[in-house]
């Protein structure tokens, strides 16, 4: 088994692109990983910087053909990636232009080249890295070898391949301030240099931890900003670094991890003691301790850097143009989004400086804010159609008891359409539940919650955000993102919600009706469609 990788970057393009100086940075860097015999371990480095589409697409082909079944093929591109008008990614090259078109195509290197020698070759370890805008869109139509009707998106057709990508189909990637290294591929070799990416302790680092690694990074830095993953069969176990075992460094820097997640980027008092105590016991000095803690804490001050560099334009944009024209809207939605920030992270500088006596009269700026409702004096009827009674909801909600009324409000969903208490909604339940339920339920929730939370608050999210009757998993993600049930990568357990009317998250709940796997691939989307029906 040989492990043979190709690293290619690109800074230097024509005045079309800006220059990317970090995309040689970036080759070199993770050069040094791959390479080194107690990390990446790899036998074969083939690096091109700047180089012609020709030569990549030679080198391409080189790096795919005449390999065996376990070789390990590594390919990884930093540097611009555009779409074509059909949507189809192209990764740039020194001489990539756009023409009336946009794109011209011939300058450029065509995803479809990469993944048609992926297809030709005998390897079944095969690895994508991908450090470049719409970096997602290369999924797009690839087909598995020997059947060219599966769609990998669909389907994840192929074996052994795993496609780990800096952002999603229609985002940019960003650069890190203050490093030489673009923000992605500065936590692909931090995980692989310092081990931390081997989340399982086995002393391997697979490609999934790798990718689980790096975009709880990026996250924290940059929220906007979604890394994706494409493992195809075992595609997200191919093995590409060695991570040392029983390193004291490495628990050391695991726990500081653990203190700065749970204290949002702080280490507390008693924390700094305990990070003391385990600096005697594992022997490690002053300054590796520092050094570490600093690495740690640094997508958390990047983070907060850019908040207070958003809340400095916004507050100038406030005292000089509000209320705001659609081009100033949009120019700080372009703002937002070039400091990877997501309407969630901004949403408490918004209301902090809009003038309180236009603001509603003025449109809201982001979904994050609640809509505005009045509580009504009179109590809402308890209206059903399938003989469900909803008094405990209701005194649950009227007592602030959030996690109850929640629960509540699953048992009475399941027995309107006759299902026990252990079961799941289908979309088909959803379709035909009873209007008249829905509007109760959804009327104790608005009411109780002065509009903070509800059905018909969610449902406003979501088609703010761009949704439809039809399920689409980057709407589906940021609604879950903007009602804070998802972090990061991973969807939060039911127990780690806030069920506390004083959560920042605008439509938190009602949440325990839909936590199911079947309810994230469908059965939120139906359930939106059906308020809509019912006039909520």
């Amino acid at each position: 088994m040989a492990k043979i990788a190709l690293l290619i970057g690109v800074s230097e393009y024509l005045p079309e692109f800006p220059a990317l100086p970090s995309a040689v940075k970036d080759v070199e860097a993770m050069k040094e990983v791959l390479g080194n015999s107690e990390m990446g371990g790899f036998d074969e480095i083939k690096v091109l910087e700047n180089s012609n589409r020709q030569q990549i697409e030679e080198a391409i082909y080189d790096l795919f053909a005449d390999r065996n079944k376990d070789d390990v093929l590594l390919f990884y591109f930093s540097g611009h990636g555009v779409k074509s008008r059909e949507s189809n990614l192209f990764l740039a090259t020194p001489k990539t232009r756009k023409g009336q078109r946009g794109i011209v195509t011939p300058t450029a290197v065509g995803a479809s080249v990469l993944q048609g020698h992926m297809n030709d070759s005998f390897s079944q370890r095969l690895v994508v890295i991908l450090d470049c805008c719409y970096s997602g869109a290369f999924t797009k139509g690839m087909t598995a070898k020997g059947d060219e009707n599966i769609d990998i998106q669909a389907e994840l057709g192929g074996k052994g391949r795993a496609i780990l990508m800096s952002s999603s189909a229609v985002q940019s990637s960003f650069e890190s301030e203050g490093s030489e290294l673009s923000i992605y591929t500065k936590y692909l070799v931090e995980g692989i240099k310092t081990g931390a990416a081997d989340t399982d302790g086995n002393g391997k680092i697979s490609a999934d931890e790798l990718h689980q690694y790096v975009s709880e990074k990026v996250h924290e830095e940059s929220p906007a900003m979604t890394p994706q993953f494409a493992p195809v069969k075992e595609g997200y176990r191919i093995y590409l670094a060695s991570s040392p075992q029983d390193d004291t460094k490495l628990q050391y820097r695991r726990k500081v991890q653990e203190i700065l997640q749970k204290n949002n980027g702080e280490i507390d008092l008693i924390s700094g003691f305990l990070l003391e105590e385990l600096c005697k016991r594992y022997g490690i000095s002053d300054e590796e301790a520092k050094a570490i803690e600093s690495e740690e804490m640094e997508p958390y001050i990047q983070f907060h850097k850019k908040l207070k560099r958003y809340e400095e334009i916004f507050s100038q944009a406030v005292e000089k143009s509000y209320p705001f024209r659609e081009r100033e809207r949009e120019t700080l939605r372009e703002i937002k989004s070039l400091l990877g920030l997501r309407d969630e992270d901004v949403a408490d500088i918004e209301e902090r400086f809009l003038p309180e006596s236009q603001e509603s009269n003025s449109e809201v700026f982001t979904t994050a804010k609640a809509i505005e409702t009045s509580p009504q004096n009179d109590e809402i009827e308890l209206l059903y159609d399938k003989n469900v009674d909803y008094t405990k909801v209701r005194d649950f909600l009227v007592n602030g008891e959030w996690k109850e009324a929640d629960m509540e409000t699953a048992r009475c969903m399941l027995k309107v359409v006759g299902l026990k208490e252990n079961n799941s909604l289908t979309a088909e339940d959803i379709e035909n539940f009873p209007c008249k339920d829905l509007c109760t339920i959804d009327g104790l929730w608005v009411k109780y919650s002065n509009g903070k939370f509800g059905f018909s608050v969610q449902k406003e999210i979501y088609h703010n955000l761009g949704g439809t009757k039809e399920y689409n998993e980057e709407v589906w993600k940021k609604f879950a993102y903007k009602v804070g049930w998802r972090k990061g990568e991973k969807w939060l357990y039911y127990n780690d919600l806030k069920f506390d009317i004083s959560t920042d998250y605008i439509g938190h709940l009602p949440s325990r009706v839909g936590w199911s796997k079947m309810w994230w691939l469908v059965g939120g989307v139906v359930l939106f469609s059906r308020a809509e029906t019912c006039g909520l």
